[in-house]
């Protein structure tokens, strides 16, 4: 809220401003309390201009609401000499330096006064108010139990739908990213010697446009994007993930205006924001086995999991969605919160495949939660046909599929592990069209090194990038054979750069 007011120290010179903020900077803040409201009591009753009233206009530096009259009678009560013929800001200034010599005194005099009636108002309260302090010290006392099961630092700013309802959104920190491999808006800069244009001999230095390298325009988008992430996961306290998926994003003909098909990357991201106006599709073709374990072995890579078999559902609660995986004999072997996406970056290429990068974290799931699914019958397998018999007090299964995971890892530096993922999913229980169909997926995943790992992250960025972009070309080959089936009018889609 703004007021409006006039402005009273306008005709000071800066050496008496200074003197008089410098002086009731001094004054202690109970006793100025006290004598504004002396003063306001003497105003309204219309008495003289006493000490006290002048006291605490000046201590508001509002001593020009007084007249000429009532400056000269003031000075004039006080034993001041005053020239008839004086000036309203020269009375001003007599009055601001009476002021200042006689305000230890005053001072002193006004703080006792405060101060006793102070202590007489907490006398008061403690007769009365004791109660409501203690109860209200309950909600305020970290070191107090609040009813929660588990007491945290961040209890209250937790960004789980169970906690936050319908202000999780609004809360949590997302950002989306759209990229393309060869273009981008930015321009650079270039230094270059004007002087032997017309006119601009005495000009040595100047600057002009020049296009950039769209690779380079991108990594650097991406690193800022990355380090706004990372921030945010260390001021949660979570530890997150980047995941480098490989695959193909397809946008909806709605966000285009009026039909056109030339649509700016600008509007196209601010979509992205709003309302999601894509299908991801997570797939490589099969030929792409050998490049991938090709890919592996040049990363120095060594295999952490040979093919083993789970299961993987989705289960709708209520109030809010569950991972569940199961092993080959069906049983629960781990239930997670869903992830909490932080950063969704596309990087669209002008051939298969696309890349996503995701950096997300997941909240720890309460215990009590999770045990009742340990032990429960969730999906039944009969003659290669899947039935879900979870009980429907514990949620509904809207997703199922079969999985055989291969898994490769490289330590880096700085106590980050690179994996690289195989996943070959046959769905069973769906309910979108896009969930359909065998397939088979790869993805790059690294851990976002903590705050106290003292990795740069620029570095961290770049190396990653670097990684996605080797990831892809590895794929591209074997995916120009699953693009040639699926997507032949793909050419049409490609980035206007001229």
């Amino acid at each position: 809220m703004y007021r409006i007011g006039r402005v009273c120290t306008s005709s000071l010179t800066p050496s008496l401003v200074s003197a008089a903020a410098s002086s009731r900077m001094t004054m202690p803040t109970a006793a100025m309390a006290a004598t504004s409201v002396a003063m306001r009591f003497c105003a309204a009753a219309g008495g003289p201009i006493t000490k006290a009233h002048v006291w605490g206009l000046w201590n508001e530096g509002n001593l020009f609401s007084l007249s000429v009259q009532e400056l000269t009678s003031f000075l004039a009560d006080s034993g001041k000499t005053v020239d008839p013929k004086a000036k309203k800001s020269a009375l001003v200034r007599e009055v601001e330096e009476l002021m200042a010599a006689e305000q230890p005194a005053i001072g002193s005099e006004a703080a006792e006064t405060a101060a006793a009636a102070i202590g007489e108002a907490a006398t008061q309260y403690d007769a009365t108010g004791s109660d409501m302090l203690e109860e209200s010290d309950v909600y305020g006392d970290w070191g107090a139990d609040p009813s929660f099961e588990s007491r945290k630092e961040l209890d209250f700013m937790e960004l789980s739908p169970s906690r936050m309802q319908q202000q999780y959104d609004p809360l949590a920190p997302r950002a989306f990213q759209l990229l393309h491999n060869e273009a981008t808006a930015d321009v650079g800069l270039a230094t270059f010697n004007p002087s032997k244009l017309p006119g601009q001999k005495a000009t040595t230095h100047a600057y002009t446009a020049t296009s950039v390298v769209a690779d380079d325009s991108n990594r650097i988008r991406f690193r800022r994007a990355l380090k706004w992430a990372a921030t945010n996961l260390w001021a949660l306290n979570m530890n997150g993930e980047l995941n480098i998926g490989a695959g193909k994003a397809l946008y909806w003909r709605s966000i285009a205006k009026h039909n056109r098909n030339v649509l700016p990357v600008w509007t196209c991201q601010q979509h992205l924001y709003n309302t999601h106006p894509y299908s991801w599709f997570a797939v490589a073709h099969d030929t792409n086995v050998p490049d991938v374990e090709a890919l592996a072995a040049k990363l120095g890579m060594t295999q952490t999991q040979d093919a083993v078999m789970s299961y993987k559902l989705l289960i709708k609660r209520p109030r809010e969605t569950l991972d569940c995986e199961l092993n080959s004999e069906l049983k629960t072997t781990l239930l997670m919160m869903p992830w909490d996406r932080f950063l969704c970056s596309h990087v669209l290429r002008p051939s298969m495949p696309d890349l996503r990068y995701l950096v997300r974290a997941r909240h720890q799931i309460k215990r009590r939660t999770a045990d009742p699914y340990m032990d429960t019958p969730i999906i039944r397998v009969q003659k290669d046909k899947v039935t879900a018999v979870l009980d429907p007090e514990l949620g509904q299964v809207m997703y199922c599929s079969e999985r055989v995971i291969r898994k490769w890892s490289v330590k880096l530096g700085g106590n980050i592990t690179l994996q690289l993922v195989e996943t070959k999913r046959t769905p069973l229980i769906v309910t979108r069209d896009d969930e359909e169909g065998d397939r088979i997926e790869y993805e790059l995943i690294a851990n976002i090194p903590n705050k106290a790992d003292g990795v740069d992250l620029g570095d961290f960025s770049d190396e990653m990038w670097s990684y996605g972009n080797e990831f892809a070309t590895t794929l591209e080959e074997g995916m120009q054979q699953l693009a040639a089936h699926i997507m032949p009018s793909s050419a049409a889609f490609d980035p206007v750069t001229a």
